[in-house]
Parts: C-alpha cells; sequence; structure tokens
C-alpha cells in the first residue's frame, strides 16, 4: 500500500460492467467475492452487447441487465442510456460502494452517477496512462476523471500508481492485473505454430490507418503462405466494412473467451491494436506488434514482449516472426490481484 486509508464498513457492493474486456477482468474478483460470502449485486448496461454470449458463463447472471444499444449509436447515445436507467438502480440498492474495472464509457458514467450519489467508487486497473486524450479515444479521458473521484484506486503496476501520485491521487494499492488472474485459470500447453493472431478494434484506427493495416497484414500473408493469420473479427460495422481487403487471411467470428486464450497459446505472435491482449501475451510468453501510437502499458515495451508499430506491420514484422519466444518476469502480477483488491476493503 503506497498510502495509508481509513477503513470504510463495507457490507454491500454494486460491480458495473459493459464490455467483453471488463466481464474478463472482473470474473476473478467476482470470483473471490463469493469465496469469502461477501454480499454483491451486479449491473450489466449492455455496452457490448454482441459480445456479451462469448463472455457470459464467466461469471453470474446480472441483477440487472440495461438494454441501451441502438445501431449506429455515439458515445453520447450510450452515455445517455445507461445515465437514465443506472441512477434509479444505484437510488435503489444504495450499495455501500460501486466497483468498476478499465476505463469505458460505462465505467466513467456509472463512476459519477455513483459520486453524485455520494457513494465511493473502488476504481480496478487505476492508474493506467497515455497522457494524450486522443489516444486511446476516449478512453485516456475516461480513466482520468474516475481517477479523481475513486475512493479506492487499485492499481496494477508500479508505474500505474507512480502516475497516481503524480496526479495527487490517494487511495492507492498495487495490486497487480486480473487478467493475470483469469489467464491463470487455463492450463493450455504453450507452443509457437505457424499461426499469427490478429485482434483490431480500436476506435481511434477506424478508417484509412486500419484499413492501411489490413493491406499490410494480407500482404504479409501472401508472401508467407506458411503462416496461418487468424482474425477473430469484431463486429464493429468500422471493421467489417474493410473484410473484403483480407484475401489471405482466415476470417472468423469472435471467440469465446477459453478459445481464444486456447488459440494464444499455441499462435506464434499477435498483432493488436488492444490493450487487454498485451497483457494476456505476458501470460502467454508470446511478443506483440502493437498497432497503437501509444500504450498504457509501457511495461511490455520495457520488458520486451511488446513493440509500437501503428500501422507500420511490415517494417517490424521479422521482430516477432524470427524469436517470438519471450520469456521474463510477467510485470502484469502473479495471479493474486484479486485476493488483494477484496483482503483492501474488509
Amino acid at each position: 500500500c503506497i498510502l495509508c486509508f481509513r477503513r470504510y464498513v463495507i457490507k454491500t457492493i454494486l460491480i458495473t460492467y459493459g464490455t467483453r474486456p471488463e466481464i474478463i477482468k472482473l470474473s476473478p474478483v467476482i470470483r473471490e467475492l463469493g469465496k469469502k460470502g461477501i454480499s454483491f449485486k451486479t449491473v450489466f448496461t449492455g455496452q457490448h452487447r454482441e459480445l456479451y454470449e462469448d463472455v457470459k458463463d464467466l461469471i453470474p447472471k446480472p441483477d440487472y441487465h440495461l438494454t441501451i444499444m441502438r445501431e449506429n449509436q455515439t458515445l453520447t447515445n450510450i452515455m445517455a442510456g445507461i445515465s437514465s436507467e443506472f441512477v434509479e438502480i444505484l437510488q435503489n440498492e444504495s450499495p455501500d460502494l460501486l466497483m468498476v474495472q478499465g476505463d469505458t464509457t460505462t465505467v466513467v458514467v456509472t463512476a459519477m452517477i455513483a459520486f453524485y450519489e455520494k457513494i465511493p467508487v473502488g476504481h480496478v486497473e487505476a492508474g493506467l496512462r497515455t497522457y494524450d486524450l486522443t489516444s486511446p479515444f476516449p478512453e485516456e479521458g475516461n480513466r482520468q476523471m474516475v481517477s479523481r473521484i475513486a475512493r479506492f484506486n487499485w492499481a496494477p503496476t508500479q508505474l500505474a500508481a507512480k502516475q497516481l501520485q503524480k496526479e495527487n491521487i490517494g487511495n492507492i494499492i498495487i495490486t497487480g492485473n486480473t487478467v493475470i488472474d483469469a489467464c491463470n485459470n487455463f492450463t493450455f500447453p504453450i507452443s509457437y505454430d505457424d499461426k499469427i493472431l490478429i485482434t483490431l478494434h480500436r476506435r481511434e484506427n477506424f478508417g484509412e490507418p486500419m484499413e492501411k493495416i489490413f493491406i499490410e497484414i494480407n500482404q504479409l500473408a501472401k508472401k508467407h503462405s506458411h503462416l496461418e493469420f487468424i482474425f477473430p473479427m469484431h463486429p464493429n460495422p468500422n471493421v467489417q466494412k474493410l473484410r473484403p481487403i483480407l484475401q489471405h487471411i482466415t476470417v472468423v467470428d469472435p471467440l469465446g473467451y477459453p478459445d481464444m486464450m486456447n488459440l494464444l497459446s499455441s499462435v506464434k505472435f499477435v498483432i493488436s491494436d488492444s490493450g487487454g491482449v498485451q497483457e494476456e501475451c505476458a501470460a502467454f510468453g508470446k511478443k506483440v506488434l502493437v498497432c497503437r501510437n501509444t500504450t498504457e502499458r509501457p511495461e511490455g515495451l520495457d520488458a520486451g514482449f511488446a513493440k509500437l508499430v501503428h500501422t507500420n506491420i511490415i517494417e517490424h514484422f521479422n521482430w516477432a516472426n524470427k524469436s517470438p519466444k519471450w520469456s521474463g518476469e510477467n510485470p502484469y502480477g502473479n495471479g493474486n490481484a484479486s485476493k488483494i483488491i477484496i483482503d483492501s476493503l474488509f
């Protein structure tokens, strides 16, 4: 614990989530609560309605399931939809703590409403930063706002904690990342087969950047025909519309989490613009070409398994392809994050 804080009596916890990554990263925390017999309820906002089916078995059925999603809606639409339904739930439940994870619209909206209702907020995965509000957008702004109002800031790494300290934010506990807890539930053998996993979905890559990435990976797949490039494609229309470019790629529907981790355990390396995948690569000893200009997870760059490449996949392809194996100390923890989080409350 970097900064000590007084104990609060917490008898009931409300947990909100809206996206696939939130469900994955909260699932070990929810299991820990159940193991210790601590009372909690959950709210699913439906922000990732299409991907919910892939991970719904990781957690109990939500006590509240909002129906906010509309076709082609904006971030403002999502914010308004959550706000109109969540405030009544929060007032009726009146929990001792609202727990959120990460940096989605679900996180910032529900945390702000809790703040207005004078209900303490606990933020899982606090302190990640790029200090560039445009990258990733809107996540960087979301997480900075939540840090200002959270009573409990559960930082996954020493660096995340230092960044919070630099911002004069208190109540910090270093926990490790809960995704490592989730990964440790799997015992898939690790191999480096002639397969490459691709995941691309970031909002700031939509349009010309993503088109360039698609063209480059398709060219690589054509040139390296002995390698199978496997792309579980995100359902977002901005991603799907570029699918015709991928003539030499194996494009599949989104995979359930166990299937995704099984695939990750066997691929040679990964091409991705995801944040969570960078952490999962550490758990499975895989290198990752990060298709972004910035990353809020620089620990992977320092450890040597992640490399920022943005749209320049071809230029950096051999970095991962010629020596894909990575071994080292996982900078995101050892799988005890959920226990540390829950123990800090009681």
